[in-house]
């Protein structure tokens, strides 16, 4: 296993927790929001506005196909990467997902609607888009609850499944 993607809803940690956790490993942090905005040249939500959604997940997996040439990083995913079929079959072939599990209420607390998240209108449409890819938030090889713990214990929990098992499993329950 060479690379770590950091699975989660906005406002998750994992533009926090993957630096701590690159460090730790002695790999490169990739954060595919700042990836996808290099590459297009303007921030994603004026990819939003000017070219839309399909464009912007268009960039998204070509973002992911991209990594297939890079070894020994740890990836913060896009929120949304994850719902994508050929997202996570992309991500299951080049390594280990791992969803940062964060409660919808902290979220609010973490992600203003400012207009800088085009996803983030209203609390109606946030709580909507949460629970619609929670399901597939679950389906990533290590869950990890982030409510009460410190960066820094997150990744301590990341890394001794990353350095212990091959094949990650849930905190809450073995996968089959």
């Amino acid at each position: 296993m060479t690379r770590v993607f950091l699975v989660g809803f906005m406002g998750a940690g994992k533009s926090t927790i993957g630096p701590l956790l690159s460090v730790r490993l002695g790999w490169d942090f990739v954060d595919l929001d700042q990836d996808i905005e290099a590459f297009a040249g303007f921030p994603i939500r004026d990819i939003f506005e000017t070219q839309g959604e399909d464009y912007f997940r268009s960039l998204e997996y070509a973002a992911l196909v991209g990594l297939r040439q890079r070894q020994r990083c740890v990836v913060a995913l896009v929120g949304g990467a994850f719902v994508s079929g050929r997202n996570r079959d992309l991500v299951k072939e080049l390594g280990c997902s791992v969803f940062l599990d964060c409660p919808l209420e902290l979220i609010l607390t973490r992600c203003p609607m400012d207009g800088t998240r085009p996803l983030l209108q209203d609390r109606s449409m946030v709580e909507a888009l949460y629970r619609s890819r929670l399901p597939f938030y679950l389906t990533s090889d290590l869950r990890v609850d982030v409510a009460t713990r410190s960066p820094e214990e997150i990744s301590d929990v990341i890394l001794q499944h990353v350095l212990g098992h091959p094949h990650l499993k849930s905190e809450a329950s073995p996968k089959p």
